[in-house]
C-alpha cells in the first residue's frame, strides 16, 4: 500500500509538470504544513536536475507563524536547500494581526499578500515558475463555489498552470489531481516533519461547508477526479466561446507589477494598513494628549 501511494503521488505530479514549458529554476511555496512539505519532497526527488528555491512567508501570527517557519526550515534542510524567508513585520512594519484590525475578513488579505509576495520574491530571484501545493479538494471547492455563485471569471482564472506574463512569474499546481488524504499518507510514509495546527485566525466557514458537500457528493476519489475534469472543461469552454472577458493588465503605479487596476490590491492594502497604524501611534503620543 505504501509503495502504491508513493507511486500514484509521484506519477500525478510528473504528469502535471511535464505539461509545463521547460524551466530551470523553480520556487516552491513552503508553509511548513504537510501539503507543501510533500510537494517539495516529491519534486526534488523527481527532478534532481532542477534548481529549487523554497520560500516561506512569516505573516506574524504569534506562535503559529513561529512554528510554521520552524517546520519549513526543517523541511528545506531535509532536502538540502536554503530556505528564503520573508518576515512581514520586519520587511513592512506590520503583521496580519495588524491588518485584521481594519480588515475583519482577513483571509482575503492574507491570500492577496501571499500571491503578491511569492511572485515578487520569485521574480527577484529569477525563478522560472512558482509551485504551490493546491490539492484536488482545493480546486473542487473553488470551482464549485465559483459555479454556484456565477463567478465564471474566477472559475477560468483558477487553473492548474498559468504562463509567465511580463513580471508575473509562471504558476504551477502539480498536486491538482492528488487528494488531500493521499498527500497526508505520503507525508507520513516519507517521515516528512510538518505542522498539523491550523491557522488560528482563519474563519473559512463557507469553504468548510463546500468541502463537506463535496465529500458527500464524491465519496470516492474517482468521482472527485471526474468532477474536476468536468469543471475544467467547463472553464475552457466558457473562455473559448468568449463568455469570459480577460482583464487587461498594466503596471501598478506604485510597485510596477502587473495588475488589473491602476494600483494593485497589495499596494492599496499596505498603504491603508500603514496609514491606520500611523494614526494610532499619533493619537497615543504624549504630545497629542
Amino acid at each position: 500500500m505504501s509503495s502504491r501511494v508513493e507511486e500514484i503521488v509521484r506519477r500525478r505530479v510528473l504528469t502535471e509538470v511535464e505539461k509545463y514549458p521547460v524551466f530551470r529554476r523553480a520556487a516552491v511555496a513552503l508553509s511548513g504544513g504537510k501539503d507543501s512539505g510533500s510537494l517539495l519532497h516529491v519534486f526534488t526527488e523527481s527532478y534532481p536536475d532542477k534548481e529549487v528555491i523554497p520560500i516561506h512567508l512569516n505573516l506574524g501570527i504569534g506562535g503559529f507563524s513561529e512554528a510554521s517557519e520552524r517546520f519549513a526550515r526543517m523541511q528545506a534542510e531535509r532536502a538540502g536547500l536554503h530556505l528564503v524567508v520573508f518576515n512581514l513585520e520586519r520587511e513592512l512594519g506590520f503583521t496580519i494581526l495588524d491588518a485584521r484590525r481594519i480588515y475583519p475578513k482577513v483571509c482575503s488579505v492574507c491570500g492577496c499578500f501571499k500571491r503578491y509576495l511569492l511572485n515578487r520574491i520569485a521574480f527577484e530571484l529569477d525563478a522560472d515558475i512558482v509551485l504551490t501545493a493546491h490539492h484536488l479538494e482545493d480546486f473542487l471547492v473553488r470551482m464549485f463555489k465559483s459555479v454556484l455563485n456565477a463567478g465564471f471569471e474566477e472559475l477560468a482564472r483558477f487553473k492548474t498552470y498559468l504562463p509567465k506574463n511580463g513580471n508575473l512569474v509562471a504558476k504551477g499546481r502539480p498536486f491538482c489531481r492528488v487528494p488531500e488524504r493521499m498527500i497526508a499518507e505520503y507525508a507520513l510514509l516519507k517521515g516528512i516533519p510538518f505542522l498539523s495546527e491550523k491557522c488560528p485566525i482563519g474563519r473559512k466557514v463557507n469553504i468548510e461547508r463546500f468541502r463537506k458537500t463535496i465529500e458527500i457528493l464524491a465519496r470516492r476519489q474517482s468521482q472527485k477526479l471526474l468532477y474536476f475534469s468536468s469543471l475544467t472543461k467547463l472553464a475552457e469552454m466558457l473562455q473559448n466561446c468568449g463568455a469570459i472577458t480577460i482583464q487587461e493588465l498594466k503596471p501598478c503605479s506604485s510597485c510596477g507589477f502587473l495588475a488589473s487596476g491602476e494600483t494593485c490590491s497589495f499596494c492599496t492594502r499596505v498603504r491603508k494598513i500603514k496609514a491606520f497604524l500611523e494614526r494610532g501611534q499619533a493619537s497615543s503620543s504624549p504630545n497629542t494628549r
